[in-house]
């Protein structure tokens, strides 16, 4: 084989070696920083000023994701849909219903018998609350039998727990009934489509409240459709799902990877929901996803190589140039390890900073320029020096009501920070407050999303395109 053949091999090899690699994936706040550098969208909009398109759709607080010319975003109750990102023209729109998920043979055969115990259990435990009703009436209204009543009680009671705790362990039953609006994946403020789908460009990955994943190609084929497990966290789902290689980490009860390939179980880890997102980086050479807990995951098979790093509560640690970084009342920031070994106990890179906040700590913050833009629901605006941990200012944005759920973001030069009321404040991002401008439109949830000269947003209504 002469010199040329073999160059030309090489350089082909490369080439694919190299598109094999594909881009990163994208997903919530886009890249997981919800920064835009090279955006330039309008300072000032409204609903008829600057509008490009809208299109109306059932409430999602999910976060627009952009992949060439489309858009994939979410709407209630379950559904996953694709949108022109020209002209706001739906391409197709799919739901994940339960009416779709079929047990096994062996299932259906358990799931017999575990209903002919459920039946018995639940005649049980209705007896059991009626009989506790009566005695609890009975200490209020009558002193006299008080403590003998109360002494029949506690063994009523232990009973119960019993009784309630034996239907729980019921589990292929209770894995196939599926949850209604009163479990934990569902909230009112959420719905079930908060969580931002991720995509690696050849596929669209989604998950609802309702305990259910799914992978579509970019037409609107549906690959697979996964039932992963009940939500069990407060308040409705909202951690969306982490794409890592051939990996999809899902998170509603413990935190599981799933297969890209078919949607099988690799491995699950006992670790307490959060409605904020982990986050993906490498450490050692090993791909890793931080969680907003504090714990470090392997993503191979998920070891927890350490824990305790901080909180930042329904928002998501910042990973970026080197440092993670957690905000929940208090901003906490690490460097990542670079040696092959990763410490279970991390340095801290200056001791804990308090900032002002009031109620849920929603946003995920931004770190630019060495400062780091942080708030909770209410809008006080934390900056902090990224490098000593010194505050540089506090400023309340004065919203005008409503919580802040909204991620903060950056777009080139400029900040923006939104309440749920439709209020957008553009700051210019500085050691000082610089307010440049002051926009409405109709109330909204999620982050906003840039590009160019455009910038998107999914409100609890519809889809917007913004640009001049």
């Amino acid at each position: 084989m002469n010199r040329l053949v073999i160059l030309l091999l090489l350089v082909l090899g490369f080439i694919v070696s190299d598109s094999a690699m594909g881009e990163p994936p994208l997903g919530f706040r886009t890249d997981g920083t919800g920064r835009y550098a090279g955006a330039t969208p309008p300072l000032e909009w409204a609903k008829d000023k600057n509008v490009v398109w809208h299109i109306e759709l059932k409430q999602s607080n999910a976060i627009p994701v952009i992949l060439g010319n489309r858009i994939f975003t979410c709407a209630e109750p379950c559904v996953l849909l694709c949108v022109n990102k020209e002209n706001g023209k739906i391409l197709w729109q799919h739901e994940s219903s339960w009416k779709e998920i079929t047990p096994t043979e062996k299932e259906k055969g358990l799931i017999e018998e575990e209903r002919k115990q459920d039946d018995e259990l639940k005649k049980e435990q209705s007896s059991l609350e009626k009989e506790i009703s009566a005695l609890r009436k009975a200490i209020r209204d009558d002193s006299t039998t008080k403590a003998k009543n109360e002494a029949k009680l506690e063994p009523l009671e232990a009973q119960l727990n019993k009784t309630r705790a034996r239907r729980q362990s019921l589990t292929t039953l209770n894995r196939y009934r599926e949850p209604g609006k009163d479990a934990g994946g569902f909230h009112p403020t959420g719905g079930y489509s908060s969580a931002t789908p991720v995509t690696d460009g050849k596929h669209i990955y989604v998950i609802f409240g309702n305990g259910l994943a799914a992978c579509y190609d970019l037409e609107g084929k549906r690959q697979w459709l996964k039932l992963v497990e009940h939500p069990t966290a407060a308040y409705g789902h909202g951690a969306s799902p982490v794409l890592v290689g051939d990996k999809l980490l899902v998170h509603f009860s413990d935190l599981v990877a799933l297969n890209t390939k078919d949607g099988r179980e690799e491995w699950r880890v006992k670790i307490p929901p959060s409605h904020g997102t982990a986050m993906h980086t490498r450490l050692g050479g090993a791909d890793v996803v931080i969680h907003p807990q504090g714990q470090v995951v392997r993503v191979s098979d998920g070891t927890v190589l350490a824990k305790n790093l901080g909180s930042t509560g329904p928002n998501s640690p910042l990973v970026q140039d080197g440092k993670v970084f957690f905000v929940q009342g208090q901003v906490r920031g690490y460097a990542l390890p670079s040696s092959e070994k990763i410490p279970e106990k991390w340095e801290p890179l200056w001791k804990p900073r308090s900032i002002k906040g009031q109620g849920y700590w929603f946003p995920s913050p931004v770190l630019h320029d060495g400062l780091l833009y942080a708030m909770s629901s209410k809008p006080i605006l934390s900056v902090v020096d990224a490098k000593t941990g010194e505050l540089v200012y506090q400023e309340d944005l004065e919203l005008g009501g409503g919580d802040c759920y909204p991620s903060i973001s950056l777009a080139g030069d400029r900040l923006y920070v939104s309440s749920d009321n439709g209020t957008t404040v553009v700051l210019k991002p500085g050691r000082e407050f610089t307010e440049l401008a002051r926009n409405k439109l109709e109330p909204f949830r999620s982050s906003l999303v840039f590009e160019g000269k455009r910038m998107y947003l999914r409100t609890t209504k519809g889809l917007w395109c913004i640009g001049e």
